[in-house]
């Protein structure tokens, strides 16, 4: 008998959006498939219809896009299974539930849903009509032996026994007909053939029940792999306090998707030779299982940015202007100042300063628009609070007129011969002539800056904060 080629799954639950630590398991899955040249199969397991939502359904799929996820199942793909949503196997369910109940593996239980003890199993058949009778709709549980313990061969964490009388009997069947969980997943994966069930550690305890379920029905179990769970940097569950969370709150700020799938392959497992930077196509011919670790992962915020910056860095500046533009045409509104020009200009300029491309957008916002800035408080106060800073600015923006041309070299021309002929540093133009122009109190350097702003913007910025000062000269002097 051949062996049974690699069928893995990722069956994320649509109640809210794709958080990193799914994203992270969703990766693991398709490493492993496209390593070994095998199947990665989605399924939506969409039975939650209290919680499910179409908006979370669609994130999740845009998500894995994103981050070229793709899978070979599942929903928009298809595949020999039949639906991969798994509110569309109820029929399934239902049937595997009473070949259970059948075999004796499963009993009705009546008790209230809180109920803290069922003794529904040692109800007679006559008791049990009378009940049905009633109008008493049963719940249907798993029957466990309280003195069978079950041992969990997991391949990342080794062997996990649970103790007898640690599982007792469960709910797999809600008395309104509903599979829950445990039971639609191993009746799904059966039927989908799935040979590796990879999943995050949270997971561990619903092994043993699946288990049972599984030697209940006569059918070989898959290979269980539980990967570590995500912490923060202080070593606490990742949640939203820690910031960012959720994969399509990280495409919002402007990472690379490419980035961030490095970044979350190496959250518990690690190729050797203590390498960071790994291509897709590397992280594929080198991913095993056997490479991951138990211990937990960190969460590590700040290697992650500078993650970012490496691949920015890496592209080719006509692909990371084009991103930026993207990502300013799908602000609302969007700025005035997009054309693919002028963000390509801007974006060689902030390529080497910036995280991320929504640290690009915010340091150079004032580029991004031809209309008045506010400068900071910040800039105010260290740079344009010397009554001769007003002239000063009076003289660069004449200056600045009068240059033949408006390129950097010929801006800074003419602000080194203004400073030269009254016999002062040029830092004392240049300073107010940032705040003017930028809003800041520190930039790339100003001269660039000028050019890639052009002189019309340049000029309408200067005279705006002129008019600032002067308005702020006269009220100092009607209070004296």
């Amino acid at each position: 008998m051949g062996v049974q080629p690699v069928r893995v799954r990722f069956a994320p639950s649509p109640t809210g959006y794709l958080h990193v630590g799914g994203a992270r398991t969703a990766l693991f899955n398709w490493l492993l498939a496209r390593h070994t040249g095998g199947v990665f199969v989605l399924r939506v397991e969409d039975t939650d219809s209290a919680r499910y939502s179409d908006d979370f359904y669609e994130a999740i799929f845009r998500a894995l896009r994103w981050l070229n996820l793709d899978w070979d199942e599942g929903p928009d793909v298809g595949g020999p299974y039949g639906p991969y949503r798994q509110r569309e196997r109820a029929d399934e369910h239902r049937l595997a539930a009473r070949e259970l109940l059948a075999k004796g593996a499963a009993y009705e239980c009546f008790c209230d849903a809180n109920a803290a003890e069922c003794r529904c199993s040692a109800l007679t058949a006559s008791e049990v009509a009378a009940k049905r009778s009633a109008g008493v709709s049963p719940a249907l549980r798993m029957r466990v032996d309280p003195k069978r313990e079950v041992l969990v061969r997991d391949l990342i964490r080794g062997d996990v026994t649970f103790p007898a009388e640690s599982i007792g009997d469960f709910v797999i069947v809600k008395n309104d007909g509903g599979a829950l969980y445990n039971f639609a997943a191993v009746v799904d994966d059966h039927a989908m053939q799935i040979s590796h069930v990879i999943r995050g550690d949270e997971h561990l305890a619903n092994t043993p029940k699946q288990l049972l379920m599984y030697e209940a029905f006569g059918w070989t179990p898959p290979q269980f792999a539980h990967v570590p769970i995500i912490l923060n940097e202080e070593r606490r569950k990742l949640s939203k306090r820690d910031g960012a969370t959720f994969v399509n709150e990280y495409e919002e700020a402007g990472y690379l998707p490419e980035a961030l799938v490095n970044f979350m392959a190496l959250l518990g497992w690690s190729p050797g030779g203590n390498r960071e930077i790994l291509t897709r196509h590397e992280m594929i011919a080198e991913f095993s299982l056997d490479g991951v670790v138990k211990h937990p992962a960190i969460f590590d915020r700040d290697k992650l940015a500078w993650m970012n910056k490496e691949y920015m860095k890496a592209l080719a500046p006509a692909d990371l202007a084009a991103r930026v533009q993207r990502m300013l045409e799908s602000r609302t509104p969007a700025p005035d100042r997009i054309d693919k020009p002028h963000v390509e200009q801007v974006t060689a300029l902030l390529q080497e300063r910036a995280r991320t491309i929504g640290e690009i957008i915010e340091q150079g916002a004032y580029f991004f628009t031809s209309g008045a800035i506010e400068p900071s408080a910040e800039a105010l106060a260290k740079h344009c609070a010397a009554p001769e800073t007003l002239e000063r600015l009076r003289e660069a923006r004449e200056a600045l007129a009068d240059a033949p041309e408006f390129s950097a070299a010929a801006v800074e021309h003419a602000i080194r011969s203004l400073a030269e002929r009254h016999g002062v540093k040029a830092a004392v133009y240049i300073h107010p002539l940032r705040v003017a122009v930028t809003g800041q109190p520190v930039s790339p350097g100003i001269f660039d800056v000028c050019r890639i702003l052009g002189r019309d913007v340049v000029l309408a910025r200067v005279e705006a904060l002129i008019a600032r000062l002067a308005s702020r000269a006269q009220a100092v002097g009607a209070e004296q």
